[in-house]
């Protein structure tokens, strides 16, 4: 398929984005305290995902290493990793510069001093579209880029996937967390029910914003941008998690899995390597 065929986000979605961020953010640098133990939880959530990755997949993770997370808002999350594995740098890719100027009070906030100062001393901040990130940062420069959430604001996954990939180096690795395979019957609002009832609908979507859910056939033909994956879909509700788990590689090879995954739809999460082989333990 070529690049003239992905859907791309508007103006409209991203002037949306910024202006509803900006809000949030003006909301926040009052009183940041409403949200610090949200932050805290983010912060040891990403550190167990990680120390579960590197074991699992034997990846190695050192201080030298280079991270880059798109759709970082207060870039707690890539804060967390410079802090956990002492990383010398690492790159905080958001498309509302007033969600990353929080990053600073996050840091001071939720982080101990160390040899190296404080995470946000040593991350560079990149208030941009995503898709534009090599126009602000060289390709194949980084070990490991990652997001939580964030490829359902785009419309089409599979320039996301090809703009990581050219960022990072040979061997590097993508991880993405908390994204939706489409359902047929609409199941895959079902992670949203408490948005719901707590507002009736998804504030997101009234300022612009897309919260989009993808097909399985545009999930495969994203997660193909890589040569090797790992690459999992459960349902989110307790219960399921487990034995609703399947590796999406076993998926596109069995039509009656395919059929009632498309159905029912599901949560979708891997990791990625580029040109090398993941090693798994």
């Amino acid at each position: 398929m070529s690049t003239s065929e992905y859907k791309y986000q508007v103006d409209k979605n991203k002037q949306g984005e910024i202006t509803y961020r900006k809000m949030v953010a003006e909301h926040e640098q009052q009183d940041l305290s409403g949200i610090i133990n949200v932050m805290k939880e983010r912060i040891v959530d990403t550190v167990q995902v990680f120390e579960k990755l590197d074991k699992k997949y034997n990846i190695g993770i050192t201080k030298d290493m280079v991270f880059g997370e798109f759709g970082a808002e207060r870039a707690q999350r890539v804060m967390a990793l410079m802090d956990h594995y002492q990383l010398q740098k690492s790159y905080a890719f958001d498309i509302s510069p007033d969600m990353l100027n929080l990053s600073k009070a996050v840091s001071e906030s939720c982080f101990a001093k160390s040899n190296n100062g404080l995470p946000h001393e040593r991350l560079v901040l990149v208030a941009d579209d995503f898709l534009k990130a090599k126009e602000n940062i060289q390709p194949q420069q980084l070990d490991v880029v990652f997001c939580f959430a964030t490829i359902h604001h785009f419309p089409d996954p599979r320039p996301v996937f090809k703009t990581v990939y050219s960022l990072l180096k040979d061997g590097g690795y993508f991880y993405f967390d908390r994204e939706a395979l489409k359902s047929w019957l609409g199941l895959h609002e079902v992670g949203r029910f408490r948005t719901y009832l707590e507002h009736g609908h998804i504030i997101e979507r009234d300022h612009g914003i897309l919260e989009t859910q993808f097909s399985l056939r545009t999930w495969k033909e994203a997660i193909e941008t890589f040569e090797h994956w790992d690459v999992r879909v459960k349902y989110p509700l307790p219960g399921l998690e487990k034995v609703y788990n399947f590796n999406l590689k076993h998926v596109f090879k069995n039509p009656a899995l395919k059929t009632m995954l498309q159905f029912s739809g599901a949560r979708i999460f891997g990791l990625l390597r580029k040109n090398k082989p993941l090693n798994k333990m």
